[in-house]
């Protein structure tokens, strides 16, 4: 019997291959051998393939392909789609609904298509694939209505493998994607706007749906990276704004509903791949904000919206910190920084991540002196941040302080925020030629010249060889406590290092007082001894 109960998608997708393949008596038949329960041993196979034993005057294998309708088989002798692949496709929708009415309906739209291939003088073909029912989007049509019309084409739509989500999102273009290229510019955009953000709502749907689900690691990884590909279809649709903002005028309607579409993710929480929250204020900061009275009006009113939304005491912490977020856009936008951050102080939990768009947004246009400003006030906030904001911040305050006539505010930043900072601290001190605070971080941090790149050290060499020497000789006495032979041999090769720096300073003398120096205080150690015996030098 079946293992499990088809996805309504799959179901579909036979349904609408066997409406295009098979002759109506084909289906009548098949219709007949399901109804006397000649189907049997029903499984699938690969996730993809559908496979039963049909019985007749011998038994016969099907195999339909979920994935591929033109790959289905049987093994009887008939060519092509057989009564026995039809008997099969009723079996699999018994388990959603009534075989009878799936019948109906394919008797019901081959006869159609035979009719209206009549009426047109031409000859009905099995293989002509009717029209899909989302052609019918018209530009006149709301974008509810474009709303509705995607969820039915892609209703029940659900994910077999780790590749799946990936596959959603490039089915969603090639079937709908195409619909409006014969339509006004400004009404083109807005709708590929509309199918960008339908395809973020369903992989929010595919990761909250398969949280539990033993493919749930994949199926997280693929909705990540297709919502970083929507972010970039996002972007695209902005870099359009003179095009899609003239929507605002030419179809108000449509305009209105698309802010109330987007706004209806303000509140949404930040936990899964979508930041509604982010979108919502990408999308006001680079399309809706807009000029002029009705532009200025529609703010106004969605402000008031939000504030009244701030108000109600029912809402969960994550509800208010997204409302919150939302409110200061509107003071970004009107240049009202201080009571934007006032407005911030409130917030449950503040998290680095929810300041990249306006970050960016300060980044575009340039206005460093305002990004610094907020990189100050979220400092404590990137000290506490995970790794990924953490990285993320550090790169935001390089980009901000490019643009400044010092660094000394950065490198106390970098400072105050080590040991975290470290990798930021070395580089930017090794691009900047402060060798010496190079070499005292690497001390305080008790890194030796072997976890250093051997490019920065022969580049701080080749500047003051001096730099150099209390580096050698603390890793020295370091491997030399450690009191084991593979510290010892790398004890001798940093002593070499030091050997060969003294006599490029001209101070031998120096490296003699060392050896004799060392000579008193490790003389008991016979290992240490040894090891160093084998090299130049004897203790």
């Amino acid at each position: 019997m079946l293992k499990l109960k088809l996805p309504k998608n799959r179901i579909e997708f036979l349904a609408s291959g066997a409406e295009r393949r098979m002759k109506l008596p084909v289906l009548e038949r098949g219709w007949e051998y399901f109804h006397r329960g000649l189907v049997d041993h029903v499984n699938l196979v690969q996730g993809y393939i559908l496979q039963a034993h049909v019985r007749g005057k011998d038994t016969f294998l099907v195999s339909l392909d979920l994935e591929t309708f033109e790959k289905s088989e049987c093994t009887c002798a008939f060519e092509g789609y057989c009564k026995h692949m039809a008997a099969v496709i009723f079996y699999a929708y018994s388990a959603h609904g009534r075989p009878e009415l799936l019948l109906m309906r394919l008797k019901q739209s081959i006869l159609t298509r035979r009719r209206t291939s009549k009426a047109s003088g031409g000859k009905a073909s099995a293989d002509k694939t009717p029209a899909d029912p989302a052609a019918s989007i018209l530009p006149e049509l709301p974008p509810k209505e474009w709303a509705r019309l995607f969820e039915q084409r892609f209703h029940g739509y659900s994910l077999s493998n780790q590749h799946s989500v990936e596959q959603f999102q490039q089915a969603v273009w090639d079937t709908l994607g195409e619909l409006a290229k014969d339509w006004p510019e400004p009404l083109r955009e807005l709708y590929r706007l509309h199918l960008t953000l339908y395809i973020l709502k369903k992989i929010d749907q595919f990761h909250t749906d398969n949280l539990s689900s033993y493919l749930s690691y994949y199926i997280e990884n693929g909705c990540k990276i297709v919502s970083g590909q929507c972010w970039e279809k996002l972007r695209d649709h902005t870099a359009q704004d003179s095009a899609i903002r003239s929507a605002a005028d030419a179809y108000p309607a449509h305009w209105k509903e698309t802010l109330s579409l987007v706004g209806a993710g303000a509140a949404k929480a930040r936990t899964g791949p979508v930041h509604w929250p982010d979108v919502y204020r990408y999308l006001w900061f680079k399309l809706f904000h807009g000029t002029g009275s009705e532009a200025a009006e529609l703010a106004a009113k969605e402000r008031r919206r939000l504030e009244l939304l701030l108000d109600q005491p029912s809402g969960t912490p994550r509800t208010r910190d997204g409302l919150l977020l939302a409110l200061t856009t509107f003071d970004v936008m009107e240049g009202r920084d201080a009571e934007a951050m006032k407005r911030l102080e409130e917030l449950n939990t503040k998290q680095f991540a929810d300041f990249y768009v306006l970050l960016e947004r300060f980044a575009e246009s340039g206005d460093w002196g305002r990004m610094l400003e907020w990189l100050r006030w979220l400092l404590p906030v990137l000290a506490k941040a995970k790794q990924e904001e953490f990285n993320a911040g550090c790169a935001f305050w390089v980009e901000a302080m490019k643009h400044q006539p010092s660094d000394d505010e950065w490198l106390r930043v970098m400072l105050s925020l080590l040991p975290r900072s470290y990798y930021y601290y070395t580089d930017y001190l090794m691009q900047t030629k402060r060798y010496r605070q190079w070499v005292d971080l690497q001390l305080a941090a008790g890194v030796t010249p072997a976890n250093l790149y051997t490019a920065e050290l022969k580049t701080v060499e080749a500047d003051n060889p001096s730099l150099l020497l209390p580096l050698f000789h603390q890793s020295v006495e370091r491997a030399v406590m450690e009191k084991n032979r593979d510290s010892y041999k790398l004890a001798i090769r940093h002593m070499k290092k030091l050997h060969s720096l003294y006599k490029q300073l001209g101070k031998p003398e120096l490296w003699e007082d060392y050896l004799a120096r060392l000579h008193v205080k490790y003389a008991r150690l016979r290992a240490f001894r040894e090891e160093l015996a084998k090299g130049p030098w004897t203790l």
